[in-house]
């Protein structure tokens, strides 16, 4: 059986996808290709490098645990610089270096190219010049993440081609008319914003919820007009896009939804057999 797989955006919330990836794993199933867009590309490319669910699960927990056990990866084991991973561009614009994140944020030994992953890989990024989606399936893989994750105004990406890109979900956030088999699988983390009493939300997290919101309505359309078979979206909306040190919160508010896909999964196969 041939599954296509799409991984969708949403910040922190992408932590999601990796309980519904083991639950590929623990049924003996690859996907044979991946599309993912921002998030939904940075862990679809860890997988598709070759990585199973389980690696991932603890490889984020061994990052994300606590501050000091990251500060302790990024300027330890990777040797990074603050200036390599922020940018100066004038006095009010400081962007994170989206490569650079990547390459931070992805466990060791993947491949370089994407065409050397062992499962099929689409990124998904938006080239905002030409305003027009972008497909990568070739090329430098730390470069094609590092577009798809850039977050207008806050992750600068690396120019592609000579033009400026911006994170994926601009234009696609849930990418699964970019995958086809026997049965197209759909992850969407993009939630809704989350709200906190009695606080006015930052700058920030206006910004990046209201591209929430954005992303969840494209979503929505695109799922209305040509729905893929299997739409999963794991209840994540009590985390904001930022709490990347919930993980192991997030990973257990992803367990009923890793739990119906197997079912689903389960259900088409014997449908097909």
């Amino acid at each position: 059986m041939k599954i296509g797989l799409a991984l969708g955006g949403g910040g922190a919330r992408g932590l999601a996808h990796i309980p519904l990836l083991e639950a590929f794993d623990e049924l003996g199933l690859k996907p044979s290709m991946i599309a993912g867009c921002s998030m939904g590309a940075l862990v679809g490319a860890a997988y598709a490098g070759g990585k199973s669910g389980r690696e991932l699960r603890e490889h984020a927990i061994r990052l994300l645990s606590n501050r000091v056990d990251l500060a302790r990866h990024v300027f330890g084991a990777k040797q990074a610089r603050l200036g390599d991973i922020f940018s100066l561009k004038g006095l009010l614009t400081l962007h994170l270096d989206g490569q650079k994140l990547a390459d931070l944020a992805l466990p060791g030994e993947m491949p370089q190219r994407l065409e050397d992953c062992a499962i099929p890989l689409k990124i998904i990024t938006t080239d905002f010049e030409q305003m027009e989606e972008v497909v990568l399936s070739q090329g430098l893989l730390l470069e094609a993440v590092g577009a798809s994750i850039a977050i207008p105004g806050l992750i600068e990406a690396p120019r592609l081609n000579g033009h400026i890109h911006v994170d994926g979900g601009v234009k696609n956030p849930v990418p699964f008319n970019h995958v086809s088999g026997d049965v197209v699988v759909a992850i969407d983390v993009t939630g809704r914003p989350k709200l906190r009493v009695k606080q006015t939300p930052s700058n920030i997290e206006l910004a990046v919820g209201s591209l929430l919101i954005m992303f969840h309505e494209l979503a929505d359309l695109r799922r209305a007009q040509n729905p893929p078979d299997i739409y999963i979206s794991p209840n994540i909306d009590g985390f904001a896009s930022a709490d990347f040190f919930k993980v192991k919160e997030i990973f257990a508010a992803a367990e009923p939804s890793k739990d119906k896909l197997k079912r689903a999964l389960e259900m088409r196969i014997k449908a097909i057999t």
